[in-house]
């Protein structure tokens, strides 16, 4: 099977293309013939060596995964071989190979969810929806009527953070980008406005007439934590989901926020999957499931091939993507 190794950090210039046994799948699992992996930016921050006490090199990345089974592991039910599948391997890594092992809980048969969504849209989507359709149906708990603003509104979660919540009954939705030229996007990813992230806390008052908004999803982090406080509504809700800046972790003080009557919560998929694989893999089948009926739809900024993996994240770590990187194998 053909791979690409992580032997050391040194940015996506460290991703190297090489050769492996190929994988048989041990009991209670699927072994999978990898058609397509998504690329996040948690690749791009693992390549810079930033988890290496949790995950040390070296290291097959990646996350999510479709294709079609190649083999099924002792005790493993409900799937045959060629069956089109997306995983995630939020447990194991290994997505940028030709071969995956997979956990059968959190795995998802395509030929169930009908014919709109397909293996390349399936791998860009799994990991990134699954956590916006948790995050906000979950951890918020939104209810109808709502406003919510989206940090980097048109990035992989973020794009899907805004649908989703529009989705399950938002009010208004807004969002946050780096350049005005991303603000642009507004009206084509369902938000009603977008703003550029250096003046948002004044935008976001003045669109709600200074009342502030229901709840915030952040998957930026650094300052961006501190001023979102600012813009939200008494008994508002911040979510963090993720640190893309890559910036120093911030503090609150506890005081503050019981002041202010406003609350904070946090949300990662891979920690939640960890004590949770059953209720992630139905939740992965039903923010598919949305996809499938076209009820919220996936932006591919672009299809790069497996060998290619190292462009694909620097791409990513410069920040001009719209949507979601995947690799075709």
């Amino acid at each position: 099977m053909k791979a690409i190794v992580m032997d050391q950090p040194g940015g996506p210039a460290s991703l190297k293309w090489c050769e492996k046994p190929d994988l048989q799948p041990g009991p209670g699992l699927l072994t999978i013939d990898v058609a397509y992996a998504g690329v996040g930016y948690f690749e791009v921050l693992l390549s810079r060596g930033e988890f290496m006490s949790d995950f040390p090199m070296p290291l097959t990345p990646g996350l999510e995964v479709s294709g079609y089974v190649r083999a099924i592991g002792e005790g493993v039910e409900g799937f045959y071989v060629g069956q089109p599948v997306a995983s995630m391997t939020l447990l194991d890594f290994n997505g940028f190979a030709s071969m995956a092992n997979v956990r059968p809980e959190m795995t998802v048969p395509l030929d169930q969810l009908g014919a709109n969504v397909d293996l390349a849209t399936a791998a860009a989507s799994i990991v990134n929806l699954t956590t916006a359709y948790l995050a906000v149906k979950d951890v918020y708990r939104l209810r109808a009527g709502d406003d919510v603003l989206v940090h980097a509104a048109v990035g992989g979660l973020g794009g899907f953070l805004g649908q989703v919540a529009r989705r399950l009954g938002a009010g208004k939705v807004f969002g946050t980008v780096g350049t005005a030229e991303k603000a642009k996007l507004a009206a084509s990813l369902g938000y009603d406005e977008l703003f550029v992230r250096n003046d948002f806390v004044e935008q976001t008052l003045k669109a709600t007439g200074q009342k502030g908004v229901h709840a915030i999803f952040d998957p930026v982090g650094g300052s961006m934590r501190h001023q979102s406080l600012e813009v939200l509504r008494p008994l508002g809700q911040l979510v963090v989901v993720g640190n893309a800046s890559g910036e120093q972790d911030v503090s609150h003080s506890f005081n503050q926020i019981w002041f202010s009557n406003r609350q904070t919560a946090g949300f990662a998929l891979g920690g939640y999957s960890v004590s949770n694989p059953a209720e992630t893999g139905q939740a992965a089948r039903e923010a598919l499931g949305m996809l499938a009926r076209q009820e919220i739809h996936a932006e591919i900024h672009g299809v790069y091939p497996l060998e290619k993996a190292g462009e694909a994240l620097a791409l990513l770590e410069r920040k001009n993507t719209v949507g979601k990187l995947v690799l075709q194998v």
